[in-house]
Formats: C-alpha cells, structure tokens, sequence
C-alpha cells in the first residue's frame, strides 16, 4: 500500500502510521509504500526539539481519547496516510 511522507496535518482528519518498507523511482518522484499500516487517530499537534543531525520530532493523535505519539525515526521510514 502506498503511504507518504507528510509534512503537514489537517486537524479535521484522521490518519494511519506505517513504517516504510519499500521505495520506488527518484526523488522528486519517489513512491514509498509499506506492508502495514496502524489507526492512529484525529491529528492533534506537532512536537520538535533538538538542532542539526540530533533534530527530532513527534506528531500526536487521538483515537477515542487515546493519545499515541508517533516519533520520526532517524532514517526517515515515517510516512503516514490520511484515513
């Protein structure tokens, strides 16, 4: 199943978490897609902190008032899916 690489959320709409496992073509027309896709819920906020190569981030969703916080992964395999 394809999934991307969002860089921005609506907090109207729900999404899916999935860990890419596959890429396809060459940037700028790449294609990512993954075996497995999570529920996560509305999105609600994002959060960032660090500077340079120790930047990260997390972005927060509700699923019927249970809050789960995906994490970017460092090698940059976080993609996600609107539901």
């Amino acid at each position: 199943m394809e999934v991307f690489r969002l860089t921005t959320f609506d907090k109207n709409k729900c999404y899916y978490f999935a860990l890419k496992t596959k890429t396809t073509g060459a940037f700028p027309d790449e294609k990512h897609y993954s075996n497995e896709l999570r529920y996560v819920g509305r999105y609600t906020h994002s959060e960032f902190w660090g500077f340079g190569d120790g930047a990260s981030g997390a972005e927060y969703f509700n699923d019927n008032g249970i809050v789960n916080r995906i994490e970017y992964d460092y090698e940059g395999n976080t993609c996600f899916k609107e539901a």
